[in-house]
């Protein structure tokens, strides 16, 4: 409601200055973005409730409003027996001594401490604040302790409570933390509202003037322990969503589950539940609790796309299909869902159904990078290698850390023979990610090609030093000796290879080569023969073996072996080799 206020009259000239010296204290009143965020962090708490035996129940935010007490929300010390509150960036601990004042309706709680150099934080007016105003937020969330963000007001809440819905983000672990205006003054206190159900983000707070009439009623500090008797499911919710974003999942679902007990239509407990246990990858467990949210909720899409991507972890895609179809129906216009859809389909080599979902994300959200990159990898499969790379340039401009959309970008200029291209491609990914074993190994997999054997070398040495257990890189470096005429070290490395991977048919090939080379003819046949027995339709190992046979004067079974060969690389259609092959039967007659 606007409230018109009746000046006297005066004289124009004294109005005029008085409005000129209004401004003035009006612009001197505003701090800059630092100070704000100095002034906030300096007295922000980062609070640690405890139960009588020492068990840690939740986390929270806090702020001093006097110099020896603390503000935070209500859930936040419901239930606990014992607290300690820690400055952001202090090592000090200050015992909760007490609780001074609580509004449970307005999930505000007063506590008492005993410190001393701290500046409390001022109380701005509420009730003036308005739309479109800019806010800061101070807190812990998620367990990150001390962060700073800022934001918009985007709408005055008066039903069923009064609350300022903001645009700077909350999470578990900032309730109860100051939201301040651009003078510094507290205008409202943080609280973590549940935004997964509808994936809105939805961030709340409660007006400071609530905190200011709760001040007036503080009365000597009563213990926490006569505040632990009885505790509401949302409060076993909120310390659920203070474990979860701390990864502490079995924790969590302890309190989801104490939470489901207390109000057994939760769907939010559900709801969190089911991703804690997916975070723990009990996804059958998950996608029970997901199914109980849509039995409360049926037109939660959320749920739906939260089951469907439990379900595609197990590896039923076309169940976690007809989920996100779902979700797709009930909000059209929601991009996570087709581009779930797209992976799901993807995964199923259903690559032009997979290619369309990841085109409707990129149209509903043409930021989205994520898509782009999935896309191409698509397109790649699809050996669409020029339209692959245009996606993965669209995913490196929208996101330049992408790490692998430089590698799979590389991978695809390598395919179009684009080599210097794709070397430049992975010596970005690598400067990003530089123990990325697999990146060495592409890259010298593209200098091998261009018969840069040396440096090929060089990169398979770090992938290998990155990786002991990498029989690939083992193979290639033994590969680029070879053709270097290190034959005794080509064979070392293929021994390695072998005995990391002893079911590799081509390292007994190419140690053969080796060995046949330096004239171990017999040894040389050897190896051959492991290859054909772990690879019975493999043509030009029983060509090189006929070759070794032929060299030791054993014609007839070389010609055997020959025509082997020949067979095999004919129903192959390998015409290079078939001609190879039949050269050498004709040397041979």
């Amino acid at each position: 409601m606007n409230h018109k206020t009746e000046v006297p009259r005066r004289h124009p000239y004294l109005t005029v200055a008085a409005l000129f010296l209004l401004s003035i204290t009006t612009v001197a009143s505003a701090l800059t973005t630092e100070q704000i965020a100095k002034k906030a962090l300096a007295a922000t708490v980062y609070l640690e409730m405890k139960n009588s035996t020492g068990t840690t129940l939740g986390f929270g935010s806090g702020f001093f409003v006097k110099p020896n007490q603390i503000v935070t929300n209500f859930h936040v010390i419901e239930g606990a027996a014992q607290g300690t509150a820690k400055l952001v960036g202090k090592y000090t601990r200050y015992q909760i001594e007490g609780i001074i004042a609580t509004d449970k309706d307005n999930d505000l709680a007063v506590l008492k401490v005993t410190a001393y150099g701290i500046t409390p934080l001022p109380l701005g007016d509420s009730d003036t604040v308005n739309i479109g105003a800019k806010v800061y937020v101070a807190g812990n969330p998620k367990g990150l302790e001390g962060t700073f963000s800022d934001g918009l007001i985007s709408r005055r809440e008066r039903y069923p409570k009064k609350r300022l819905q903001m645009t700077a983000p909350i999470s578990p672990g900032s309730s109860g933390g100051p939201v301040l205006n651009s003078a510094g003054e507290v205008i409202g206190i943080s609280v973590s509202v549940h935004r997964a159900l509808d994936a809105q983000n939805l961030n709340f707070a409660i007006p400071s003037n609530y905190l200011k009439a709760l001040l007036g009623e503080a009365r000597p500090a009563k213990p926490l322990s006569e505040n632990s008797q009885s505790i509401s499911a949302e409060t076993y919710w909120h310390r659920g969503d203070a474990k979860f974003y701390r990864k502490q999942y079995e924790a969590a679902i302890s309190d989801y589950d104490v939470a489901i007990r207390l109000k057994p239509d939760y769907a939010f407990a559900y709801y969190m539940r089911g991703a804690a246990k997916a975070a723990l990858k009990q996804y059958e467990a998950a996608i029970a609790d997901y199914t109980q949210v849509i039995h409360l909720r049926p037109d939660d899409f959320t749920a739906y796309i939260e089951r469907g991507n439990a379900k595609e972890k197990l590896g039923k895609y076309f169940p976690a299909i007809s989920d996100y179809d779902m979700a797709i129906r009930l909000k059209p216009d929601f991009f996570l869902a087709y581009y779930n859809r797209g992976n799901a389909k993807y995964r199923l080599k259903q690559y032009d159904a997979a290619i369309s979902d990841y085109t409707q994300v990129i149209l509903l959200k043409s930021d989205y990078a994520d898509a782009y990159y999935n896309r191409g990898l698509v397109k790649a499969e699809l050996d669409e290698y020029f339209l692959a790379i245009a996606d993965y340039d669209m995913a490196i401009r929208l996101k330049p850390d992408n790490v692998k959309a430089y590698f799979n970008r590389g991978f695809a200029k390598a395919a179009l023979e684009q080599y210097d291209a794709a070397i430049a491609d992975y010596t970005a990914g690598i400067r990003l990610k530089p123990d990325d074993a697999l990146a060495y190994f592409n890259r010298g997999h593209v200098k091998y090609d261009l018969k840069r054997y040396e440096a090929a070398i060089a990169d398979y040495d770090v992938a290998i030093r990155l990786r002991p257990d990498y029989a690939g890189a083992y193979y290639n470096r033994g590969h680029a000796k070879y053709n270097l005429k290190q034959y005794f070290r080509a064979i070392s490395d293929y021994d390695i290879a072998i005995r990391l991977k002893p079911d590799s048919a081509d390292a007994y090939v190419y140690r053969g080569l080796a060995k046949r080379d330096l004239k171990q003819y017999e040894a040389a046949i050897a190896d051959y023969d492991i290859a054909i027995l772990l690879k019975p339709d493999d043509a030009f190992a029983y060509y090189m073996r006929g070759l070794a046979k032929a060299l030791l004067n054993r014609t007839w079974e070389a010609k055997q072996d020959l025509r082997t060969a020949l067979k095999l690389a004919t129903k192959s259609g390998n015409a290079s080799l078939k001609a190879l092959i039949e050269r050498s039967l004709r040397l041979l007659e």
